[in-house]
């Protein structure tokens, strides 16, 4: 994948995470369309012609993702550190190594949290459809460019062993005891889970 692919998704979200005011308004239709052309173009280009226009392609989808996730009331994204294991959101990936993989990878982990709970009808935190998408992408990032995040390769071996469900239900769980710990038992009704 082309370095400045990378670095324009990198870019997007840590653009868009720390904004407190972020453009509202992103309906249903829209995150979907920008879900079906991050899927389409996020493993790069073939060409070299087309490069420039997946990386926009890429970028214009991921704020588009973003945006919603964190607006909408229909989805609930556990942004925490047992759901997000390659990169802390808080403190942004841009000093870790592969900062640009690390910020793809995290919008292909929104894209599939907001894709399965809007195919389902309901708020889901569990992070378990969100690590199949990021995974996806992982794994091809790992052909085509030799990438190693050893967070990712932990969910990937675990995604291969068979235990990668149980393992979310239990990401999920340590997730909402943090909540409760910072918050107390008052129960979530919107927002970004595991952000204590």
């Amino acid at each position: 994948m082309p370095r400045f692919l990378l670095l324009a998704c990198a870019s997007a979200l840590a653009a868009a995470l720390p904004s407190p005011a972020l453009a509202s308004g992103v309906t249903r239709a829209q995150v979907l369309e920008a879900i079906r052309a991050f899927e389409a173009n996020a493993t790069g280009a073939d060409t070299p012609g087309r490069a420039a226009e997946a990386a926009d392609a890429v970028a214009k989808a991921s704020n588009t993702i973003l945006k919603f996730a964190i607006e909408s009331d229909d989805v609930v994204v556990d942004l925490g550190p047992n759901a997000v294991t390659w990169c802390d959101v808080k403190k942004g990936i841009a000093d870790m190594p592969h900062s640009g993989e690390r910020g793809l990878l995290l919008a292909a982990y929104l894209s599939g949290c907001v894709k399965a709970q809007l195919a389902s009808g309901r708020q889901d935190a569990n992070p378990f459809e969100g690590w199949v998408a990021m995974l996806r992408l992982y794994r091809a990032m790992k052909m085509r460019e030799g990438v190693t995040i050893p967070e990712a390769d932990s969910l990937l071996s675990r995604q291969m062993d068979g235990t990668l469900r149980e393992y979310a239900a239990s990401a999920l769980a340590r997730s909402t005891e943090a909540l409760r710990k910072a918050y107390g038992d008052k129960p979530a009704s919107t927002g970004l889970a595991g952000q204590p």
